[in-house]
């Protein structure tokens, strides 16, 4: 099996640290509105990884987590205050609606499904490591990570100093705060604020009341579920710069332990009406609108019609097609006498492989078994397990 490793920008033969255990962590979503096709692009794709590297034989323990507080001055907070509820509601609230819309479409659980507002004390853990090896620095209550003590700082992103201060800034971390020594230094912890508004949580720690920064989440709810040293780290290509360019400097920075993780993959974004997808810009398309309209198996052969790190631009003809596609498919197997467990197709299993083994060819899979069924060839049973393997919902009768 050949995985691309965006760290080192190639394809690459997975081999997990562990012979067949395999350590995953994904970044989470964070929870102040409902779910969008971007969503589950991402955690489908990586739901199929799973089931693959399951089908393969490993044993695989995935966390996830929820990013319901950091440093920033976030979206909860920001909708909480308009519609005058605790922030802790509003993130629950949507939690819950993004677990039922992922649950719809036959999304795996998370071994481990972490909230961020609950992590704090691992967070603080990793910080006060940072500090003692003489990575990061206090500063008035703030503490921040000097990334000229990190030697490897944008060996992920390959990103010049110039071309970071920008997408930096983007993500709320001033380069501009005379508190930092370098301008691109990470927040760790920020320190309450002067007339700090009321709807702004803070926590106790060892440098004062604050809260915890975004990158130094997702370094300590990896390191605490999973170990100091993980297999495969994931999320949507817009999380290179800064947030995983960040946990690689932070982890490695708290255990001396490298890598930290041996595979990192992303996937693409999706675009609608000629911009990414966003709530920003008003363009989602929502999966609990899709869902009235449309199967969720549909949905899932849409999603995985492209290739996880393909970005793509959502039609409405698109899931009309992967509908009639779906249909098509799942009638042959309705259909066909060919059900008897021992009939199996050795050559269309080994294809499935073949395309699976060579960075997760979804695609090509669903387009052979495609044109397989249309030509009335392959075993159903086979296409079936597929199928199941693929993650899609079905029963064979």
């Amino acid at each position: 099996m050949r995985l691309y490793n965006s760290l080192t920008k190639r394809v690459e033969k997975f081999t997990p640290l562990s012979d067949k255990k395999v350590l995953i962590y994904v970044c989470g979503i964070t929870p102040y509105d409902t779910t969008h096709l971007g969503h589950a692009f991402t955690y489908l794709s990586f739901d199929v990884l799973i089931r693959y590297l399951k089908f393969k034989g490993y044993k695989v323990t995935y966390t996830q987590n929820v990013t319901d507080i950091n440093d920033r001055d976030n979206d909860i907070l920001k909708r909480a205050k308009e519609q005058n509820i605790p922030w802790q509601n509003l993130a629950k609230f949507w939690t819950t609606q993004f677990l039922d819309d992922m649950k719809k479409l036959n999304w795996i659980m998370p071994d481990n499904y972490l909230r961020a507002s609950e992590q704090i004390n691992e967070m603080i853990k990793i910080i006060d490591l940072l500090i003692k090896n003489g990575f990061a620095y206090k500063s008035r209550g703030n503490v921040f990570f000097d990334i000229k003590k990190f030697s490897d700082f944008g060996n992920l992103s390959r990103l010049s100093e110039e071309k970071m201060l920008p997408i930096a800034k983007e993500f709320d971390e001033n380069p501009e705060n005379p508190l930092k020594k370098h301008r691109l230094d990470i927040t760790l912890w920020r320190a309450v604020e002067p007339n700090q508004p009321k709807h702004i949580p803070s926590f106790d720690s060892p440098y004062g009341r604050g809260r915890p920064g975004w990158h130094i989440e997702c370094s300590a709810m990896a390191i605490s579920s999973l170990g100091e040293q993980i297999d495969i780290h994931g999320g949507g290509q817009d999380l290179v710069y800064p947030h995983h360019e960040a946990e690689i400097a932070q982890s490695e920075g708290a255990t001396s332990k490298i890598p930290f993780a041996k595979y990192w993959l992303h996937t693409g974004e999706v675009s609608y009406k000629n911009e990414k997808m966003s709530k920003s810009l008003g363009n989602l398309v929502l999966i609990s609108d899709l869902l009235k309209k449309c199967f969720p198996n549909a949905i899932r052969w849409m999603l995985l019609s492209h290739h996880y790190r393909e970005s793509w631009e959502f039609t409405k003809s698109e899931i009309k097609k992967a509908e009639e596609d779906f249909n098509i498919v799942e009638k042959y197997i309705e259909k066909s006498t060919d059900k008897n467990l021992k009939n199996e197709d050795a050559s269309l299993q080994e294809q499935f492989t073949i395309y699976m083994d060579n960075d997760l060819q979804t695609h090509e899979a669903l387009s052979h078994v495609l044109k397989l069924t249309k030509e009335g060839l392959g075993s159903s049973q086979t296409i079936f397990s597929i199928l199941k393997t693929l993650g899609f919902s079905l029963q064979l009768n």
